[in-house]
């Protein structure tokens, strides 16, 4: 009996599991690293607020990764000016390259920043990369085919008053190749001309003799003549602009004329009289009033004008009983920029925008020229102070002569008392 059961525990004893012996400190272990992943387990949960692993993280990659997201950055702003669009202001890029198209600047800036980029980061994500690039590309090319077509736009707008031409400049989105610019006076075309464009724009200059019809203002600013411009691109896509006013008032017509007399008081035995010594003569140029004219006393009606900036020049003189008892030098004027001759003070300037003191034959002890009047004075009469305005706009620019500032003159015979009415000669 005793027999069979120490068998017994014997095959007991051979079918026991060995267990394997667990230091605490690794069971511990091994249950944080066997945590449960429940929805519910912050534990669990991932934190997106990480850049832990993300290679186009900005704070994971390398200096020559954010040199390149800034080369892209920079690259992606000026691909707007080169596809038409100054959306960021740097049209002035497009003046200053000339002939270098516009475009190579970004395009090269992209391929440094896609090979810096693309450095810095896990090579295997360059699809995804050049997805990114082409994209930043696009983008204004898109937008000049969605917004801007192949429509043209007209800037800087101006005269060059040196070589007397009228200056604008076309830019166009990167489908314009070429554009056609025309300008009409009141509706009738006056001047056509071509041009292909470079990097997006095309300067025009046209000659004032060739466009000019008549002063596109009156004197009271309202308008006389319409002028517009038109561009026309490749694609018939037109935009028609009004030609600022003040730019085309080139034809100087009217002047106006005043004097002022220069006394002295004489005493001869013991008696005091009055003596007229001169005049000192003012010359007023610029769009007028027709109903303007000489006043008594010397003076002009003339309260305010409308100046205009073109090229002329003008002759004044003074004119008695048909003969020419006077004459100023040639005034010649230059924009709104005024020079002629005196023979007291040699090359003397103004400005048309104020009324000018013409030269004299002598200075008062102010040091104020004014024409002495045993210079031109011959007896008592109606003096004319004409003026004589020649154009040089074109050769068969008109001259105008101005005659009606006359003036009765009698200082032989009441020299204090003379009221200088104005006369017709």
């Amino acid at each position: 009996m005793s027999g069979l059961l120490n068998k017994a525990n014997a095959t007991k004893d051979d079918t026991v599991i060995e267990a394997e012996v667990i230091e605490p400190a690794t069971i511990e272990e091994k249950v944080k690293a066997d945590a449960p992943k429940s929805s519910n387990s912050s534990a669990g949960m991932l934190d997106e607020s990480s850049s832990d692993g993300n290679p186009f993280s900005f704070t994971n990659i390398s200096i020559n990764g954010k040199i390149g997201y800034g080369l892209a950055l920079v690259g992606f702003i000026l691909m707007w000016p080169s596809s038409g669009f100054n959306l960021f202001g740097l049209s002035v890029l497009q003046d200053l390259l000339g002939f270098i198209p516009l475009w190579l600047i970004p395009l090269s800036l992209f391929g440094g920043s896609f090979y810096l980029i693309w450095d810095a980061v896990d090579r295997q994500k360059t699809i995804v990369l050049s997805i990114c690039t082409l994209l930043l590309i696009a983008t204004p090319l898109l937008a000049g085919m969605a917004l801007g077509g192949s429509a043209a736009g007209i800037s800087d707008l101006s005269i060059d008053e040196k070589n007397d031409k009228l200056t604008f400049l076309v830019r166009g989105s990167f489908f314009v190749s070429s554009v056609t610019a025309s300008i009409s006076a009141d509706g009738a075309e006056v001047w056509t001309e071509s041009g292909e464009m470079s990097n997006n724009l095309h300067r025009f200059e046209v000659s004032l003799s060739d466009i000019f019809v008549a002063n596109a203002q009156s004197y009271d600013s309202s308008t006389l003549t319409n002028y517009e411009l038109t561009v026309t691109t490749g694609d018939g896509e037109s935009s028609t602009i009004p030609i600022t006013s003040d730019l085309m008032n080139r034809e100087m017509n009217d002047a106006s004329v005043k004097f002022s007399t220069v006394t002295d008081i004489v005493t001869e035995n013991e008696q005091s009289r009055v003596v007229v010594e001169g005049i000192r003569i003012e010359l007023a140029l610029g769009l007028m009033n027709p109903s303007e004219g000489p006043l008594n006393g010397g003076e002009s009606s003339l309260s305010t004008y409308k100046t205009i900036t073109t090229d002329y020049s003008v002759d004044v003189k003074i004119k008695y009983g048909g003969s020419v008892v006077w004459s100023h030098s040639t005034i010649v004027v230059d924009g709104i920029d005024a020079t002629w001759n005196s023979q007291v003070s040699g090359t003397v300037s103004g400005q048309t925008v104020y009324w000018l003191g013409l030269a004299g034959t002598t200075e008062d002890d102010a040091g104020a020229e004014y024409l002495e009047r045993d210079k031109f004075y011959d007896d008592d009469g109606c003096y004319t102070f004409e003026v004589t305005i020649t154009n040089d706009l074109y050769s068969t620019s008109p001259t105008t002569v101005i005659d009606e500032y006359a003036w009765n003159l009698s200082w032989e015979s009441d020299e204090e008392d003379s009221e200088n009415e104005v006369c017709s000669a």
